[in-house]
């Protein structure tokens, strides 16, 4: 069935109907945190109430430009759709509460994958919180998912900030860079199912794993300067430098990547894991203690890759002999992709 022989109300019903069971589970949960919907989807808007200071984000995923429909699987397409945004909540210190989703859809699309899409919503919100709470739906030339997602701070702490780095920091990473530019490598070269690292290095891409838990443990801990690596480990780390005007050194040699990247890219590691992006990771700065504390208190693997120095909003990446690199940012821009060599400059808006 395409929605153009189902109808906007139809399909409305037909998807919330979907995930209604699911999204009740997921409304009791986000009850015994504090977070708690007050009316859901049906009214002209919906409403909640938060036991916590409010954070939002918002997310656009475009047909065509950040994904090609007919190459991606639906669930992972819903699936990624909602941990982009819940990313973003993570990077703050906070838990993911209520969801909004715009749909922009041509008429020749088929009501089955969008109901698996929804589906892959769902998977997200199970793994890493939130609900979906309301949204809209629009006849579009080209099909695009935009979600708008709250969250909620912990006992009213801080946030985590971009523009908190101070000189003396040290920086540190979640889990491993890479393997989502790895995995989208491969994807565009039609090369991801020839062996498990592979199918390792897409699933990374196409699912990634908002890193909840450790935002709010290293909130906890005294972390105040923190952001998700979406654009890749050096473009991100411009942007929280430009922030709190400061510059970084990155040591090549502790930037974590895991064996089926070094395996895929033996010669290319590197670069992916400095600016492949999209690995959303979390990306903080912290006193010496409390990076010692981070490390040895998080489930998830720390690497401490660097420091925060004095100095013009610049990224200085050094080899394993302290010499400078040559390298690239990688980082993505809607417009123009700029590549900046060997020391990264960060000019002022």
């Amino acid at each position: 069935m395409l929605v153009e022989d189902i109808g906007e109300f139809d399909l409305i019903n037909r998807l919330v109907g979907s995930i209604e069971a699911r999204n009740q589970q997921f409304a009791s949960a986000l009850a015994e945190a504090g977070a708690i919907l007050d009316l859901g989807i049906g009214d002209d808007a919906a409403s909640w109430s938060l036991a916590g200071d409010a954070v939002a984000t918002t997310d656009t995923m475009v047909d065509g430009v950040h994904f090609i429909a007919d190459q991606i699987g639906w669930g992972d397409l819903g699936y990624k759709a909602i941990a982009t945004n819940q990313s973003d909540i993570a990077a703050m210190g906070c838990m993911p509460t209520f969801a909004l989703i715009t749909l922009g859809l041509r008429g020749d699309l088929s009501v089955e994958n969008l109901e698996e899409m929804y589906a892959g919503m769902a998977d997200a919100c199970e793994q890493s919180g939130g609900m979906i709470a309301g949204g809209d739906i629009v006849k579009s030339p080209v099909f695009f998912i935009a979600v708008g997602l709250e969250g909620m701070t912990a006992a009213n702490g801080p946030l985590m900030r971009r523009d908190s780095a101070k000189p003396g920091d040290l920086i540190g990473v979640t889990g491993h860079l890479g393997c989502s530019g790895g995995g989208l490598r491969l994807l565009m070269d039609g090369t991801a199912s020839e062996s498990d690292d592979r199918a390792h290095l897409t699933s990374a891409h196409w699912r990634p794993t908002p890193r909840i838990a450790e935002g709010t443990a290293l909130n906890s801990l005294g972390v105040r300067s923190a952001m998700d690596i979406s654009d890749g480990l050096l473009d991100d780390l411009g942007k929280l430098c430009r922030a709190s005007g400061v510059g970084a050194t990155v040591q090549a040699g502790q930037v974590p990547a895991d064996a089926p990247l070094k395996s895929a890219f033996p010669d290319d590691w590197l670069s992916l894991a400095l600016g492949g992006g999209e690995d959303y990771e979390l990306l903080f700065t912290a006193p010496e203690a409390i990076m010692e504390r981070a490390v040895r208190g998080l489930d998830t693997p720390v690497s401490v890759i660097g420091n925060i120095r004095e100095g013009w909003p610049s990224v200085e990446v050094l080899d394993e002999a302290g010499a400078p690199m040559e390298v690239t940012s990688g980082g993505w821009d809607h417009f123009a992709r700029t590549r900046k060599a060997t020391r990264l400059e960060f000019q002022e808006a």
